[in-house]
């Protein structure tokens, strides 16, 4: 394949993706679900805060006894960092990816809200899901989105623990940064 042929096909891809997105805030609509607010985005996310969040994390659960994985990504969905701290399967890593990606892909939703949209319609979310990035989207508690200066930064997403302890290990790292884990 030539390289307009490939440019094509990407550019296709993205579009394809953009109309499946609206689609996806128009059925959460009609399915009762209120559309988030549309975000407002501070500048990238820098390295150092990001790891920085992501030890902030690992503090809390080093004080609990326990261990978790953390990735963290900019508003854009890429990933800046992410760490598994000893003893945590290779898998939480992916699964903690999908969890900040789909955060922050929905315009700062937590990873518990999501979950809750997903049970009320889980075929869009499956199919949104296999489409964005090549399939990393995970609506799941244990991610919550960034912000910084009240506009949303990028999203973190834990993953090893329960649920709820990914979550709270999550909110310790944006709090030891000075973001915010909720919409001002």
């Amino acid at each position: 394949m030539d390289n307009s042929s490939s440019w094509a096909c990407a550019a296709a891809r993205i579009a394809f993706t953009l109309a499946l997105a609206c689609g996806v805030h128009d059925a959460m609509a009609q399915a009762g679900s209120a559309a988030p607010p549309r975000a407002e985005f501070a500048p990238a996310l820098s390295l150092d805060q990001a790891t920085r969040l992501m030890q902030g994390a690992f503090a809390y659960a080093r004080e609990r006894g326990a261990a978790v994985t953390i990735a963290v990504v900019d508003a854009g969905g890429h990933l800046v960092a992410a760490g598994r701290m000893d003893g945590m399967p290779f898998g939480t890593f992916d699964v903690a990816r999908g969890k900040a990606i789909a955060s922050v892909a929905t315009g700062g939703e937590s990873g518990k809200a999501l979950m809750e949209r997903y049970r009320m319609n889980p075929i869009v979310f499956g199919q949104i899901s296999a489409l964005s990035y090549g399939g990393p989207m995970f609506p799941s508690q244990g991610s919550l989105p960034i912000f910084i200066d009240g506009r949303l930064a990028g999203a973190a997403g834990g993953s090893g623990a329960s649920s709820q302890f990914d979550e709270d290990a999550v909110r310790a790292g944006i709090r030891s940064i000075g973001a915010q884990a909720e919409r001002p």
